[in-house]
């Protein structure tokens, strides 16, 4: 009612001003007329003087002109005050229509985003279920883990295969899923094979033996430290990768101090036979294994699977040439004409291989050095995932925390951000 009366009364004003505007124009107009004539000057305000002087005449008229020019002057000047006033209001109460559309665009985005919110705490609710069941279980597995090693040593390689067996359909399903499963090739994976078939298949082998010995305790155990494999319970997919990392160490460890010698001759007679580390013979059969895996890799993904690769499939390969890009040696192995980088990626892979297994002969022949080492390997991935939880979890909230402060505080400086973000998202319905 009170916008209502300040355009009555704006208007009620301009048409006054109109009219005052009408009117000044008219005696301005009238006088014009008069000037030209001459004939509406009172005879009795004209004296002999006058007569004798033909220019107190003219002058007199002007001095009326120029009253009239000013008294129209501010008229119009009242008149042009009046538009403006009225333009003010018709724009404030435009402004106040918009306002109220906007209010309804905001009520509308807010009970959206309520809606969104309960959906995704409803999915979230549903994976922090089974998170906790994951963390519970991987929990679980540590300890028992712990307790067949002490208790039933025997069957310690029977749990390993429960957990690969369960473990790995649950990898290659997520990672062909995210077109990663070209890294289910790589040696880590190899290196997992090669285990079973020594403990389900060819357990009297010695050669298969010291190639699984020494990938184990080589490329297995030192890729924890080299790439930073996390121990976060809760995530199956950080999980899995720390468990094909530390598990087969730990059942060759088992296999090699923790069995008692009928046992093992019964089971495993190619550790039986392997009698005390050879140090070439141990180069010469994993170097073997090794470049057979590679040939079989670089011939299956970098030569057979080249189109897909090219099309965006990621490779463990690709990925090193991309993270280490900006290294000196990265910088190196990319300068490379074809094939030079696959060589000189599979040379350096190599190198690894051999130097991680230097110490193979330390943790062969001594029980101790071999479990602290082995502890040291869980160790550290599990300050890795203490540090994922703390820094990467910490600095999530952080930064959702920040967000939300920086949107409350403009929200705060400039409300019209608030119904210009609910105009734009009315354009996008409408679209």
């Amino acid at each position: 009612m009170v916008e209502e009366e300040e355009v009555k009364d704006g208007l009620h004003r301009t048409e006054s001003g109109d009219s005052l505007y009408s009117a000044g124009a008219d005696a301005w107009q009238a006088e014009e007329e008069d000037s030209e004539e001459g004939s509406d000057v009172p005879s009795n305000r004209v004296s002999w003087f006058d007569l004798l002087d033909p220019f107190s005449h003219s002058t007199e008229i002007t001095k009326t002109l120029d009253t009239v020019r000013k008294k129209g002057d501010e008229i119009r000047e009242l008149a042009k005050r009046q538009r403006e006033g009225f333009k003010d209001i018709a724009r404030r109460q435009r402004g106040r229509m918009l306002k109220d559309e906007d209010l309804d665009r905001l009520k509308l985005q807010f009970l959206r985003q309520v809606d969104r919110m309960e959906e995704r705490m409803t999915t979230e609710s549903a994976i922090s279920a089974t998170e906790k069941l994951t963390f519970s279980l991987g929990l679980f597995n540590v300890f028992l883990m712990g307790f067949l090693i002490g208790a039933r040593p025997h069957s310690v390689h029977k749990l390993y295969t429960i957990e690969l067996c369960l473990l790995l359909p649950i990898r290659c399903y997520t990672y062909k899923r995210k077109k990663y499963h070209y890294y289910l090739a790589d040696l880590c994976y190899f290196a997992n094979l090669l285990s079973m078939l020594y403990i389900w298949v060819f357990p009297s082998s010695a050669v298969l033996f010291t190639a699984c010995y020494a990938l184990a305790f080589g490329t297995l155990s030192w890729a924890v430290i080299a790439w930073r494999n996390s121990l976060v319970l809760h995530s199956v997919d950080k999980t899995t990768s720390t468990f094909i990392h530390i598990l087969p160490p730990t059942v060759f460890h088992v296999i090699t101090h923790c069995l008692d010698e009928d046992f093992k001759s019964a089971r495993f007679a190619g550790a039986v036979k392997m009698g005390n580390w050879r140090f070439l013979q141990g180069l010469l059969w994993t170097s073997v294994f090794y470049f057979i895996w590679q040939t079989l890799y670089h011939y299956f993904i970098t030569i057979k699977r080249k189109d897909k690769i090219e099309a965006g499939v990621v490779t463990s390969f690709e990925h090193l040439r991309k993270a280490y890009g900006n290294t000196r040696l990265g910088k190196f192995v990319n300068s490379l004409p074809e094939p030079g980088p696959v060589i000189a990626f599979t040379a350096i892979q190599y190198c690894f291989q051999l130097f991680s297994m230097l110490l193979c002969p330390v943790w062969y022949s001594n029980q101790y050095l071999s479990a602290i080492f082995l502890s040291y390997i869980f160790l550290t991935a599990s300050y890795n995932g203490a540090t994922y939880y703390i820094d990467v979890f910490g600095k999530r909230f952080q930064k959702q925390l920040l967000k939300l402060q920086a949107e409350v505080a403009q929200m705060q400086q400039d409300p019209t951000s608030a119904s210009t973000s609910a105009t734009d998202l009315h354009n996008q319905q409408q679209q």
